[in-house]
């Protein structure tokens, strides 16, 4: 970044030199926004003695002062300030000075502008700056020069050194200055950022090279040296990256991170990241003040500034989005902000803080006085009894601004009517039937259709299961095998969980096939519809009898269920998916006791996420079933004894496995009003 210089000669060029004039920048730049005014005038020169400083004089305007183009001239010493379109309205052509350091100031003007000449009394060094409607020219003591000579001595680099950024993947080359006011500027150059420090070269001690790979930012090598009077410090980068260099008083910051990829818009991204328009500032030991006007002034933005925002910054920045450069320089100056609209206040933290505990304070003041008013609101879909034990759990937040009731607010329920009955004050009440409004609202249905069918124990394979979840390997497409039992096993089988990626109705026709070709059997398709989040549950099988003897009732029979029972809580994701946690348990009839049959029971719990329409399949449940068939010839075979030698008995023992197709559908609102 290099400070604009303009040189500008106007009469005999051999008695001129051109002239580097120490403007504040940030002063320029408010002015620039002013120029061509219509009807600017300069209304008024005052010069003042200013004790141990050196002299003043003051330019009055009838409005915000244009920039001036400044020279200097020699033998005579003089300074000339020429304001573009602006006239004079003074009566006097020449006004006396009478100090050490000027002698006298004339005035003239044309159609096309104002000129000021100062009579120096010899050539010294000088500033400018604004106060209102007042354009000041400081020229200073010999004794100031002096200082402010030394002051610009003490320059160049104390630091150097590499860090790793807050934001992921962003490098930051830190460079600690001995004073504000060093020059320094920065361009990128192919994959380096140049960062030189001009006229100052770097101390021996600083000139070296960081090799930063290990940190895994765009940023590779960080070179340190010297190139004549210059100090060189060059940034190597990998990639395509971006780049931002910004000065907060003595410390210069080159951040890099990756250059983003485009991808789609996603409004989430608006809540962290910077997205106002770009600006290059560089100010030089500028008024904060002056520097908020200057954004204000760029942005359109009602900036307001509390009359403790003092002080002066330097601060350079190059293409920083102007809302990240405004923080900037308040985290610079230990300030906050606060917006409301399209006003932005800003004052130290410390008052924002005293202003909002204040505040908080007004409002539970205010609560405590404000008149109350009660409410009846009959709900549709949500159930009173949950928003009044939903008000409950958040009693612990009483007294504060963000609870649901105030401190004299009173809620109640009526089952009856479903309504609710809320008593508070009007801001209180509103918010409430703000939040009721939000929950009463109908819950999303999901259908679970569920087909059980007894199979051969390969039938599972061919309709093509995806046996995801079972300890061996699966070489079908779908969900890779991830090692994990989902059920104990035992005699009885060992539960296992699989996905059948095909449609509902390829499925129906598979089983029907199957169940025609003898290799399966439905034994049930139940449906049942519930809510999202609510649990839904499916139950089928028998009741077995159980005797117990006591010496008061005798001998009674009781009954205990030997079911498959499934229960279902399906979950609608936001991206339409469904989320189901799976509770089966098959209970089969075992041994016989004195007391009855004995029951034995296999569980399986677990949590699986499928595609609206997608079937989940639970198997590993195997059934024995005993056959006993007889043929024989007729009559002769029921003959005793010897009918044995016409018929043939024939026994067989064969094993089937039970499975369970499970299907989620989530069922829209037109769908639902129509059925």
């Amino acid at each position: 970044m290099k400070n604009a210089v303009k040189r500008s000669f106007i009469g005999d060029n051999r008695n001129m030199k051109p002239f580097v004039h120490q403007f504040s920048l940030g002063v320029i730049a408010v002015a620039m926004a002013q120029v061509a005014q219509a009807g600017m005038t300069v209304t008024n020169i005052v010069p003042m003695q200013v004790a141990g400083q050196g002299t003043e004089i003051r330019v009055m305007f009838n409005g915000l002062p244009p920039q001036p183009q400044a020279y200097q001239l020699d033998k005579p010493s003089r300074l000339i300030l020429d304001f573009d379109k602006a006239g004079q309205s003074l009566q006097k052509t020449s006004i006396p000075v009478g100090t050490s350091e000027a002698s006298s100031v004339d005035i003239s003007s044309d159609l096309q502008r104002s000129r000021l000449t100062v009579n120096l009394n010899k050539a010294g060094d000088f500033t400018t700056r604004v106060e209102g409607n007042t354009f000041i020219l400081k020229i200073n003591s010999p004794a100031q020069t002096a200082k402010a000579v030394a002051k610009a001595q003490v320059q160049g680099a104390a630091d150097v050194r590499f860090n790793r950024g807050s934001k992921k993947d962003e490098g930051q080359v830190v460079v600690d200055l001995l004073s504000p006011n060093t020059p320094v500027d920065v361009q990128q150059r192919g994959s380096k950022v140049v960062i030189r420090l001009l006229g100052n070269k770097l101390p021996t001690s600083l000139v070296r090279r960081l090799n930063v790979t290990d940190f895994a930012t765009p940023v590779s090598v960080v070179d340190a040296y010297n190139d004549g009077s210059n100090g060189v410090i060059e940034v190597q980068n990998t990639g395509n990256f971006d780049y931002m260099a910004f000065q907060a008083e003595k410390r210069l910051t080159v951040s890099v991170t990756k250059k983003a990829e485009p991808k789609q818009f996603d409004a989430r991204s608006l809540q962290t990241n910077y997205k106002g328009k770009k600006i290059s500032l560089d100010f030089q030991d500028i008024e904060v003040r002056r520097v908020l006007q200057l954004l204000a002034d760029f942005t359109g933005t009602n900036i307001v500034a509390a009359d403790t925002v003092q002080g002066n910054i330097t601060l350079r920045l190059k293409d920083v989005p102007w809302d990240q450069a405004l923080d900037l320089i308040l985290k610079t100056k230990n300030l906050d902000k606060r917006g409301s609209g399209d006003v932005i206040w800003i004052a130290p933290s410390a008052e924002i803080a005293k202003y909002e505990e204040d505040q908080a304070k007004a409002y539970q003041q205010s609560i405590k006085l404000a008149p109350l008013q009660t409410e009846y609101i009959q709900l549709n879909y949500a159930r009173a009894k949950d928003v009044l034990n939903l008000v409950k759990n958040n009693e612990d937040k009483k007294n504060t601004e963000n609870s649901f009731l105030s401190e004299r607010g009173r809620i109640v329920t009526d089952d009856r009517t479903n309504t609710v009955v809320i008593s508070d004050t009007a801001d209180k009440v509103n918010q409430m039937k703000n939040l009721l409004s939000q929950l009463d609202v109908p819950v999303q249905q999901v259908m679970v259709e569920a087909r059980i069918v007894r199979t051969s124990k390969t039938f599972s394979h061919e309709i093509g299961v995806n046996w995801s979840f079972s300890k061996t390997s699966s070489t079908s497409t779908g969900v890779n095998n991830f090692g994990i039992d989902l059920g104990t096993t035992t005699s009885y089988g060992s539960m296992s969980l699989g996905l059948l990626r095909v449609g509902s109705n390829l499925l129906d026709l598979k089983l029907a096939a199957s169940q025609s070709d003898g290799e399966s059997e439905v034994l049930s398709t139940p449906k049942i519809m519930t809510g999202d989040k609510q649990e839904a549950v499916i139950r089928s099988g028998v009741q077995l009898p159980y005797q117990t003897t006591s010496a008061n009732s005798g001998t009674t029979t009781t009954f205990q269920d030997a079911v498959l029972e499934l229960k279902v809580v399906p979950s609608i994701t936001p991206d339409g998916k469904v989320q189901m946690k799976l509770n089966l348990s098959k209970d089969t009839q075992g041994e016989l006791t004195d007391a009855g049959y004995a029951i034995n029971t296999n569980k399986l719990n677990t949590n699986v996420l499928v595609s609206d329409g997608e079937t989940v399949v639970l198997g590993g449940l195997y059934e024995d079933t005993t056959s006993k068939t007889i043929k024989k010839v007729p009559v002769l075979g029921d003959i005793p004894y010897v009918g044995g030698l016409f018929k043939n008995t024939l026994r067989e023992n064969t094993k089937g496995e039970l499975l369970m197709f499970i299907t989620p559908r989530i069922v829209n609102d037109s769908s639902s009003r129509n059925h």
